[in-house]
């Protein structure tokens, strides 16, 4: 069999990409990327993100134009208004390339979360590597900057966070950036940091990833609940509560053991 690199595929990072790009999910077959206008100056009113795209074959001596469709089912973000698709390539001699985005700041994502998901096509110059790798997903706020949407990652919240769903699950259905800057205060985490999880006894002292080990879930579960309980004596007893996803209006609660998971607090 002989590979011919006039048929390269373009596709986004997907699982052995992550020691570099981390946005892959398995669960959804998107690669995420999450950002956030906290990240940059108030007087700062434009951002530029890329959404990365490789290909799969030699790079070329000239930019190949990368095609792509906004899935309209899976985006929230307005054109124009809160975006604009810049530029989407592969450039000459380079293996990874970018769909670029121009953001606007937009005093509506104070309290709330946009996207937008784009579909790899057929272009003149790339076609689609694989189905698996076609998705790619931009998402953001004025507020916290999620973690990266990959399972190792998402399971650290949803190993301290309850939920219906398993504490193993790699599903951001119940993600909120309450939740996450609430878990940041409790333990102490930067704004910056986010461990990956682990099901041995990784100790989270050793700066050695993986540094979130299962065992220890229950242990950061109970300082998160130590911190909402101290918010709700703070504000005459009002709970914090999510602030997006499927729980959005419910009580944020700990996965400490013996939890059970009540929506209607």
């Amino acid at each position: 069999m002989t590979f011919d690199p006039g048929d390269s595929g373009v596709v986004f990072p997907g699982l052995g990409d992550g020691a570099t790009y981390k946005g892959y999910n398995t669960a959804d077959k998107t690669y995420h990327v999450n950002q956030s206008f906290l990240n940059i100056p108030l007087t700062q009113e434009t951002m530029i993100v890329d959404l990365p795209v490789r290909v799969s074959g030699d790079a070329a001596d000239k930019d190949r134009t990368v095609a792509y469709k906004v899935v309209q089912d899976l985006t929230t973000a307005t054109s124009g208004t809160q975006y604009n698709i810049t530029e989407a390539k592969i450039p000459a001699g380079e293996h990874y390339g970018y769909i670029r985005f121009e953001l606007f700041r937009d005093a509506a994502l104070d309290n709330s979360t946009v996207k937008v998901t784009v579909e790899l096509e057929n272009s003149d110059d790339l076609k689609v590597g694989s189905n698996e790798y076609k998705l790619g997903s931009l998402n953001w706020t004025n507020m916290l900057p999620m973690f990266p949407v990959s399972a190792s990652y998402v399971r650290t919240y949803n190993c301290i966070l309850l939920s219906p769903i398993a504490k193993t699950s790699t599903s951001v259905a119940y993600y909120s950036p309450n939740a996450h800057k609430a878990i940041l205060d409790a333990l102490g985490w930067p704004v910056s940091f986010w461990p990956t999880y682990s099901s041995g006894l990784a100790d989270p002292t050793t700066g050695v990833s993986p540094m979130f080990g299962a065992y220890y879930s229950d242990l950061y579960a109970q300082k998160l609940q130590t911190y909402l309980d101290a918010y709700a004596e703070a504000n005459n007893g009002e709970r914090l509560r999510h602030n997006a996803g499927t729980a959005i209006g419910v009580v944020i609660q700990a996965r400490v053991t013996g939890a059970v998971y009540n929506p209607n607090l």
